[in-house]
């Protein structure tokens, strides 16, 4: 490639090259016949003292090669070649494992430590709700963290005391029936092993209602009512699991004619009519509990 400057000669300092007329303005050297062929670097001719403020000009001879520049898009990263998998000594695996171990074990302590503090916690406000029933059990009035008379919370516990009382007799009596059936059973199989005569009345049969404070129980007592009343107040306790349809069913199977004949074979002459009676009412009531449960579920 072939460059060359051209600096318009002056005649004074301000006077312009003269041209011959018709000419156009000469702006670019043409390279002489005679020049060399190799290629040469452009040069920058400055401009001398006396050419004062004129300027000169980069040409390029024709027909030469386009300049080509490097392009801007990025190109694609050096392959790395592919290197052998490194295995982990075995040392480094028994590092690994202690300190797994390490912090299992601190997770451990930690988890136990936190045991440790709610259990004591629990122990704490247990006997904190402890003295509080006994305070307001014996007639007291609690007080608020500022010292003021906290006459809510009084009545909270009050009413908590009023229903555990109701539960605590409720399980009570149902603990009692439960016992007397199963002294029943036990009395039925010495007597049959021992060949006991008739020995029990009315009285001693536990039927499935409360008593109306007389402490005797007639056949006018059993009714749908009151055995509904003593077979579900059970159920209504804070915590109870089983169901309606569960006594129900329960109860269906210890009243049923086939099992009571045991206990009609030992009752007394006198009572036997009434006993008889008692087990049909029972019977009848727990088939009306059974059809009207049926009937809501």
């Amino acid at each position: 490639m072939q460059s060359a400057f051209y600096t318009p000669p002056r005649s004074g300092p301000s006077s312009p090259p003269k041209l011959s007329a018709g000419s156009p303005p000469l702006l670019f050297a043409t390279p002489s016949p005679r020049a060399s062929t190799k290629p040469s670097v452009p040069r920058f001719v400055a401009p001398s003292a006396q050419q004062g403020r004129t300027r000169a000009y980069l040409a390029f001879p024709p027909n030469s090669p386009p300049i080509r520049l490097p392009s801007a898009t990025p190109s694609a990263p050096p392959r790395v070649p592919a290197t052998a998998p490194v295995f982990a000594s075995p040392i480094d695996n028994h590092a690994r494992e202690r300190e797994k171990a390490a912090d299992d074990a601190f997770a451990a302590a930690e988890a136990h430590r936190a045991a440790l503090h709610r259990t004591r916690m629990e122990r704490a406000n247990a006997e904190a709700l402890k003295g509080e029933i006994d305070w307001v059990r014996s007639g007291g009035v609690l007080r608020d963290a500022e010292g003021n008379r906290d006459y809510a919370r009084t009545e909270t516990i009050r009413e908590e005391l009023r229903v555990a009382a109701v539960e605590k007799a409720v399980m009570e009596r149902w603990d009692a029936y439960e016992a007397r059936w199963a002294a029943l059973r036990g009395s039925n199989t010495a007597a049959a092993s021992h060949d006991q005569g008739t020995s029990m009345r009315f009285a001693d049969v536990p039927w499935p209602v409360v008593s109306d404070g007389r402490g005797s129980v007639g056949v006018g007592d059993l009714t749908t009512e009151k055995i509904e009343e003593f077979l579900f107040a059970s159920l209504k306790v804070r915590g109870a699991t089983v169901t309606k349809k569960e006594r129900i069913r329960s109860s269906l199977l210890r009243w049923h004619p086939d099992k009571m004949t045991a206990i009609l074979s030992r009752v007394a002459d006198e009572d036997a009519e009434i006993v008889r009676s008692g087990i049909h009412a029972v019977v009848l009531c727990l088939h009306q509990l059974n059809a009207a449960n049926e009937a809501v579920s």
